[in-house]
This record gives structure tokens, sequence and C-alpha cells, in this order.
């Protein structure tokens, strides 16, 4: 067996049962440890398989800098001379915790995979540019392979020199047949759900499910939401499912917009599946999104899509004019544009819908575990 350490910020609820899955693997021992809790401030709690390690240490509030706190967890340094991995697995480079395990792989000869799901979409000031170009290179060029969410993460490694035949597909996803089969299922109870939630029988339904902060951009689906409503004899209703310290901002403005909306609040398993079947037309608007991982489970419910430019999973899951519209981050206009167009034709947003599930199908857990043990034994054999 094939000893992995895995470094990661924090547990996800989409990560965690895929990472269950490759323990679970005959030719793979896996130790997954994360640098806290959270890194992000998130809200989930998960109850997690096969006891993860979780860091714990004094956090810097480095949010404004690095879009995340920063844990001082200098104790993986002796938990990594201890355990004598084969090859660690290493989420990102912008944590003490993936720092420091870069460092211990160079210095002990063992090898290691970076984890991208970066991309060139996303706006960035010229300082973090400068400071990438000189750093990056040094961090990629070395690693014995590369696993990326996506193509956008792909070309992005590649830039910073990662060859591509060290590069697989390692994506942020969820159990796509799961999704589709219980969004299947509530579906029969859509009226129901849809009364629940506040939505007339006749109107068309626009969800968003993200945090409420500024990058993902949530006062942009209100406007551009109420904007679209001048474009379109269909009425709409706007579903926002999440939470975020915009929330009492966002209320406000959809007041004075006499929108109709629903703020469905923070949800996880049937009760996130239920918003799901309820809805007409899914949206991202982010203006950064490294991936978005709603977007695999709005396409695995078979959705229809509108995401902005700066969404990593659009260059994957959404393909303009088969399962969705592409739109500019900052253009309400556009975006408004795009909901009436998908809200005035059934038909439309009924094939879109059935494309996305045909693009989701191939984004499982499966086939990603089967790559990710291969990449680990190219790793140890080039060792």
């Amino acid at each position: 067996m094939i000893r992995v350490g895995y470094i990661a910020g924090e547990p996800n609820p989409s990560r965690a049962p895929h990472l269950d899955r490759i323990a679970a693997h005959p030719e793979i021992d896996l130790t997954v440890i994360y640098a806290a809790s959270t890194v992000h401030r998130r809200e989930w709690s998960l109850e997690l398989k096969g006891e993860p390690v979780i860091l714990s240490g004094p956090s810097l509030p480095a949010v404004r800098l690095l879009h995340h706190d920063y844990p001082l967890t200098p104790q993986i340094w002796p938990l990594l001379t201890r355990e004598r991995f084969d090859v660690l697995v290493i989420g990102g480079w912008s944590l003490l915790a993936t720092q420091l395990a870069i460092v211990w792989a160079r210095t002990h000869n063992v090898p290691y995979l970076l984890i991208s799901e970066n991309h060139f979409r996303e706006p960035r000031p010229g300082w973090v540019s400068a400071l990438k170009r000189i750093v990056l290179p040094r961090l990629v060029r070395p690693a014995a392979g590369h696993l990326v969410t996506g193509t956008l993460a792909r070309e992005h490694q590649i830039h910073y020199g990662a060859r591509p035949d060290t590069i697989a597909v390692f994506p942020n996803t969820v159990d796509v047949e799961e999704f589709g089969r219980r969004a299947d299922e509530l579906r029969a109870r859509r009226g129901e759900i849809r009364r629940a939630l506040g939505i007339a029988d006749d109107a068309i339904a626009v969800t968003q499910v993200s945090r409420f902060i500024p990058f993902k951009a949530p006062d942009e689906a209100v406007e551009a939401t109420a904007r679209a409503r001048t474009m379109t004899k269909r009425p709409l209703h706007l579903v926002l499912v999440g939470s975020g310290p915009l929330g009492e901002q966002l209320e406000q403005r959809a007041r004075r917009l006499h929108l109709r909306v629903t703020f469905a609040g923070w949800r996880s398993g049937d009760s996130l599946l239920e918003a799901y079947a309820a809805t007409d037309v899914f949206m991202l608007l982010s203006r950064r999104e490294p991936w978005g991982i709603v977007v695999n489970e709005a396409a695995a419910c078979g959705l229809p899509l509108i995401l902005t430019d700066a969404v990593g999973a659009a260059a994957d899951l959404l393909v303009p004019g088969e399962n969705g519209e592409v739109v500019r981050s900052g253009d309400v206009e556009g975006q408004a544009a795009a909901i009436a167009k998908l809200a005035a034709d059934d038909a439309l947003r009924e094939r879109y819908g059935r494309r996305s599930r045909e693009l989701a199908a191939p984004w499982g857990y499966g086939p990603s575990v089967e790559s990710f043990v291969a990449a680990m034994k190219r790793a140890t054999a080039a060792r």
C-alpha cells in the first residue's frame, strides 16, 4: 500500500466523502490532515469518517489578503516526520500547514503533488500576480504531480511550469448519480416544496446558492433578477440559499426593488436538494470563484445554468447554447438578459437541463478515485 498524507485547509462536505472513497481503495493508506476546522469561517458541521487529523493553533485574520484565515500550525512538521509518508498531496500553498509540508517534502526527498483550483480568470491585484511569478515556479516545477479541478486550473499549472504528463483531474464534485436520483424523487413533491418557499405556481424560480459575501455577488443576483422583470412577461421569484454578513443588506435592497425573493438560509442534504427541485434556473454570479461546486450540484439535478466568466466550473460544466449562458461578472444588464431569455422559453430550459445532466455525468467520484490512485503510483515509482 502507498502511504499518502493529504494536507488541506479545512473539511469540506463534498470533498470529505470523496476522500472516504479513496481511503477505501485497497492500494492506498490515506491520512487526512486539516490545517483547522475552518479557514473560511464556514457554518457547516460534518461527521467525518476515518479520524482525520485537525490541527489547532492561533489563527491570523488574513481574509483581506488571502481570502481565508492563516492558522499557525507548526506541529505539522513533527507529525510528518513521525508518519514518514511515501507521498504527500498538498492543497495549495497559502497556509502555514501546506507551506511547511512542501518544505518538509523537499528536505526529506519525499514526492509531493499539488492540488490546484486557481485560474487566470480570477481578478488579482498586481502585487499578487508578481508574487506568484516569483514563488509558484519554485513550487510547481519540482512537484511530482498535479491534481487540478478542471481545464482552467490545468492551464494555470502549466503556465507556472508543470509538465502536462504530470497533471491529473481531481475535481471538486459531488456524488453526481445520487444527487440526480434524489432530485428526481423530490420533484414528485415540487408543488409542495415551492409553496413552502413562497414561490407562486406560475413564477419562474431563479436560484443562487452561495455565501452572502462580496465575491459571491449575491447583490448582483438581486439586481439582475429585478432588472430581468422588465425583459419578460413571466413572473420571476429569486431564491437565495445561503447566509453571511450581507444578508440584511440584501433583504433591504430586495424590499426597495419590490422583488419576490425567498431567503432560504444555509442548507445541506435533502433540504438543499429541495431548493434545487423547486428551481427553474440556477445561477452563480460570482466575481471570483476558483471552481464552484454548487455548479456540479445544479447540473447533476438537471438545471439550466447561468454562470459568470469568473466561475472556474464554467469552462467544463457549461457549454453556451447547450446547457446555459455565460455572462460577464459585473454586467448586470447581460445577466438580466440571460435570466429573461431562460424565463421566457420553457422548451429551452428543459433542453438545457437535460444537457446539464449529461455534462455533469463524467464528473462523479468514481473516475477521479482511479485517477488519484494512478497519480500516487506514478509519483512513488518516480521516486
